[in-house]
């Protein structure tokens, strides 16, 4: 796993907020990871006509509704309901042969955001407002790019943390290209660029601090161009899009790309739909049936988008089109009418509003607002479901980062009443300064749950119960940007459990960090950093296991319920368990086993570390069993089913 699968892992984590039992649970969580929904498709009445998907990348959200012609009407438009935030940057557009404006603000909401005007050499320039939050805790992260189809010269850039020195472009084939960094006076991010021959492909950026020493590097992934063979040249539409036919076993697939970056495709078969849309906060993209002249839209908020269409210069028998949507609601409802060059309408669609989770017909008692969130704009909103037949669950949705998008989902496992204990975060930044909310559901025999910050300062937590709720749900609210270095949940006549919270940017951490790793066998290095023990599988970030709350030691997380952690890699498995521990040996499902060697951890932590070779021929963890050095058993630990894990499923509406 790389730096990148590493941060991602955080990132979703940072969604879900809920810990599994088991070593396995990143692919878990990949397989069920909650899906943003951004985008929405309109599909006429023939089931088998277009095989549709959406690419969301870094530029989702908020990808301007200008109508302006020049860069200043851009500017104008862009920033009706945004705050300026520091100075504005203009850079060589080497694609172009036209500057670029790069500017920050602060949205409507009150998260930050960077924005950008795009002149272009033979097209309308255009604009567009992209979230800024790092909600995948990079030191660095890519943005845009000027890459387009018969430029000689590109730039890529994006945005770095303030201690962000140098950032280097890398080709696939290994070849760097500097880049240069820069600050904007009052910007919460520095601003970086990288120029380099368009007939090179970049595939990341190597990032440096301040002071030169290296911080890892970003993958290009998300902005990466089509790899398929095209059918022939691009066509440029309005809003800075243009969209490419590419050849696929299904037929023809029309790739749209916007700002360097993918942003939605198409299969064409042979029974094609009337009009095939792609919504996106801020752009409308598609294609439809070759007599289609014009498409109307109308909103349930009251806006409304009128689209004419271009024939497709490939003799596809569809016409194109892309234009501002003038909804920035994802879930209101809308009418959609085709017309043909005569005014005649011949297609008609209504799309009813997108319910809100807390009305469907599962909610078990009242749905509830976490105090202190009411004027952020998009409240926090917490319920209990259950279906039947299925388990209870608690649900959530609210915030307005990252992304812009807060968070969502449903989670079963605090059913079980101890280990995992899921908790969830949800930012606000209205009112002014925001605030990192955590909460989740809590029993009955709870006492308290307090909030322990880095610095050791511990944060009580309230109890909210609604009416006709199942259980009462804890919360509490410190400053944004507060670090919480997790959870202490006081049971009655039980031991404190002790809830870490460390997926926040471990590997960023580790990154920064001038101790040196302890090393253990099979490639693998340990260094613990604040809240989090970090790994390195063979010099490549692996994943990372919690790490003590502030003012406590590693062997605080381990107890008769929870005797070990661990984590299973690309090729070795590894962890910590209670100091004494020799020998680690393993059982996977499937009847494979191994053993590996424990020895003290080098920062007094009162715990063993150990690593081995992942057994062959199991995925799955069944127990694993601790000896000392004369082969008496020390501890043996199950892992729990399924029913016992963490179940995190996406909610309807975030």
């Amino acid at each position: 796993m790389n730096d990148l699968e590493e941060r991602l892992r955080a990132a979703l984590d940072a969604r879900a907020r809920t810990f599994e039992a088991g070593p396995h649970a990143w692919t878990r969580v990949m397989e069920r990871r909650p899906r943003r929904h951004p985008a929405r498709w309109l599909l006429a009445a023939l089931p088998a006509a277009l095989v549709a998907a959406f690419v969301p990348v870094l530029l989702n959200g908020g990808l301007g509704r200008n109508t302006a012609t020049d860069p200043t009407g851009i500017y104008q438009q862009l920033m009706k309901e945004r705050t300026p935030l520091g100075k504005e940057v203009t850079v060589d557009n080497p694609s172009e042969g036209r500057p670029l404006r790069i500017w920050f603000a602060k949205a409507k909401l009150g998260h930050p955001e960077v924005c950008y005007a795009v002149e272009q050499a033979t097209a309308e320039p255009y604009g567009a407002c992209v979230n800024a939050v790092d909600w995948l805790h990079a030191d660095a992260w890519f943005v845009g790019s000027t890459l387009r189809d018969g430029a000689a010269t590109a730039m890529d850039w994006g945005l770095a943390r303030q201690d962000v020195g140098a950032v280097a472009g890398v080709t696939k084939g290994g070849q760097e290209f500097p880049g240069t960094v820069r600050s904007l006076d009052g910007a919460p991010y520095r601003l970086w660029t990288v120029t380099y021959p368009a007939q090179e492909a970049m595939s990341m950026i190597r990032i440096a601090d301040v002071k030169g020493k290296s911080l890892g590097q970003w993958s290009r992934d998300g902005m990466a161009p089509p790899t398929g063979q095209p059918i022939s040249a691009p066509m440029e539409l309005p809003q800075g899009v243009s969209v490419r036919p590419y050849r696929s076993k299904e037929g023809p697939e029309l790739i749209w790309s916007r700002h360097g970056a993918q942003v939605g495709q198409h299969v064409l078969t042979a029974a094609g739909p009337v009009v095939g849309t792609t919504m996106q906060e801020g752009l409308i993209i598609g294609s439809a049936r070759k007599d289609v002249a014009r498409i109307e839209l109308s909103f349930d908020g009251g806006s409304t988008a009128s689209i004419g269409t271009r024939p497709d210069p490939w003799n596809l028998g569809v016409t194109l089109f892309a234009a501002a949507n003038p909804s920035d609601d994802p879930a209101e409802g809308y009418r959609i009418a085709a017309y043909d060059a005569s005014g005649k309408e011949v297609w008609r669609h209504d799309e009813p509003a997108k319910r809100r989770p807390d009305e469907a017909d599962q909610v078990v008692g009242e749905v509830m607002t976490v105090p202190g969130t009411e004027g952020s704009g998009r409240p926090v909103r917490v319920w209990f479901s259950q279906r039947s037949g299925e388990e209870r669950a608690f649900c959530y949705a609210g915030g307005s980062g990252p992304g812009n998008w807060g968070v969502s989902g449903c989670s079963i496992s605090y059913l079980q009443g101890s280990y995992p204990i899921p908790f969830q975060q949800a930012t606000t930044y209205l009112p002014d300064p925001g605030a990192d909310t955590y909460f989740g559901p809590a029993l009955e025999d709870w006492e308290s749950v307090d909030a322990v910050l880095y610095d050791g300062r511990r944060v009580r937590a309230s109890f909210l119960r609604g009416t006709g709720t199942p259980d009462p749900v804890w919360h509490v609210s410190v400053p944004l940007g507060t670090q919480v270095g997790g959870f202490i949940v006081k049971v009655k006549g039980k031991p404190d459990k002790q809830v870490p919270n460390y997926e926040k940017g471990c590997a960023r951490q580790a990154a920064r960090s001038e101790t040196a790793p302890q090393t253990l066998p099979v490639g693998i290095t340990a260094l613990l950093v604040p809240g989090c023990a970090a790994f390195w599988e063979n010099g490549e970030v692996a994943p990372a296991l919690p790490g003590p709350l502030p003012g406590g030691r590693l062997s605080d997380l381990l107890d008769a319920e929870r005797p070990v952690r661990w984590v299973s890699g690309k090729t070795a498995w590894y962890g910590y368990a209670p100091a004494g521990t020799a020998k680690v040996e393993i059982r996977m499902k499937g009847g494979a086993t191994g053993t590996a060697e424990a020895v003290p951890d080098s920062w007094g932590q009162n715990v063993t570390l150990f690593a081995a070779p992942a057994p062959k021929g199991g995925d799955e963890t069944v127990a694993l069993t601790g000896y000392d050095a004369g082969g008496k058993q020390l501890w043996r630990y199950a892992v729990p089913g399924p029913r016992a894990m963490a179940t995190v499923t996406p909610a309807p509406r975030s």
